[in-house]
């Protein structure tokens, strides 16, 4: 993958963009996209200068003109910013953290203790082949130890939720993400 965007132009006129997308660019897309968004969420939220409107909305205290007859949204302007600003800073966080999972980190490893040694065993089922009809035997996946090893599915499940809630507020905010 080469990507190249350019500066904006300072008068008429469009950005440019010259994108080449490889075949091995989509063989692990959700990787590939994960490390282009890592970083310009954590550049984001070094630099963003705003909030999500809703997140104003929800704490009141809005400087709309709109508004100007009812002083008490003055009044609270700067702290429901603070609110407003440290709630869009938490969610950048989720976000930014299921994104560096998903990008740099081998997080299945830690919910795997022990020495794992898998055999596979042909196992007494068979079916037909979809493509020549012919009846096939099946092979199972064994853990040869079994004693020695044992796999916390309950810790790596909560670990794929805490990724999905950071993905999911990613979509729900997609369009919030400017600055």
């Amino acid at each position: 993958m080469k990507i190249k965007i350019g500066k904006f132009p300072k008068g008429a006129g469009s950005q440019k963009v010259d994108i080449q997308i490889d075949e091995w660019d989509t063989w692990n897309m959700d990787g590939t996209l994960s490390r282009i968004i890592y970083p310009m969420l954590v550049q984001l939220k070094s630099t963003k200068h705003g909030v999500p409107s809703e997140m104003v909305n929800d704490v009141g205290g809005e400087d709309w003109c709109e508004q100007d007859s009812f002083d008490f949204y003055k009044e609270t302007h700067d702290e429901s910013w603070e609110i407003a600003s440290k709630r869009w800073d938490e969610t950048l966080d989720k976000m930014i953290w299921s994104f560096e999972q998903l990008a740099y980190k081998d997080y299945d490893t830690q919910y795997h203790h022990g020495d794992a040694k898998f055999d596979w065993v042909k196992s007494d089922k068979t079916y037909p082949n979809p493509v020549t009809g012919k009846i096939e035997a099946t092979w199972q996946m064994v853990d040869k130890n079994p004693d020695e090893h044992w796999y916390d599915h309950v810790g790596h499940q909560k670990h794929e939720e805490r990724i999905q809630e950071g993905l999911e507020l990613f979509g729900k905010y997609f369009r919030s993400l400017w600055d």
